[in-house]
């Protein structure tokens, strides 16, 4: 029998939010927040769920969201140096075979894409990483990462070589297409005017 496959959830909410203004993870479109709705997106696709967030939201967290997840502030030696240190992070916190990362500023994202990355990612063992791509526009906060990508994170990150795009250059990365019809849930929140302009849910 072929033991199941471990995945973890990952969001990546950390940020500092400087243009949008306030903590991003804690805006709400619609009833919901941006937080929940990261999780929404991943949750159903996903054996354990962790939150990377800065340490100094994790009790107010832990007050308003209706999964079971950890949450976790990044490495000591990696503490502020970004979503790649977000993902290692989450990587040494919790060992899993498949980590499904997204990021709080994306409450469209629709989580039936995440299952679309997850089988593609199962049936096709050799990818290390499965990243979507929309018109040429890489989008390495969104998919599907293997441990395997774990040794080169930590020597990039020891490097200061901070840009996830480069671990995707050191690894077997397939890119996916993103589909016109699918392309309104990639709408990146960085501002209030954007998040006005995301009109009704």
């Amino acid at each position: 029998m072929v033991p199941k496959l471990k995945v973890i959830g990952v969001v990546l909410a950390g940020g500092e939010s400087r243009r949008f203004g306030s903590p991003k993870l804690f805006a709400k479109w619609g009833v919901t927040t941006f937080f929940e709705k990261a999780m929404n997106a991943i949750a159903p696709h996903s054996d354990e769920l962790v939150a990377v967030v800065r340490e100094e939201w994790i009790e107010k967290l832990e007050h308003c969201h209706p999964y079971a997840t950890e949450l976790i502030a990044d490495v000591e030696s990696f503490k502020g140096k970004g979503p790649l240190a977000g993902i290692y992070s989450a990587m040494m916190k919790r060992k899993g075979d498949y980590y499904l990362v997204t990021p709080c500023d994306m409450p469209r994202m629709s989580s039936d894409m995440y299952g679309k990355w997850m089988e593609f990612a199962t049936e096709h063992p050799e990818y290390d990483c499965i990243i979507p791509v929309l018109n040429g526009k890489v989008f390495p906060l969104n998919g599907v990462y293997k441990r395997s990508c774990l040794h080169q994170m930590k020597e990039n990150l020891m490097k200061e070589n901070l840009k996830v795009l480069s671990l995707l250059d050191r690894k077997h990365t397939k890119y996916i297409e993103v589909q016109e019809e699918e392309a309104c849930f990639f709408k990146n929140v960085n501002t209030k005017e954007d998040l006005l302009n995301l009109g009704d849910e």
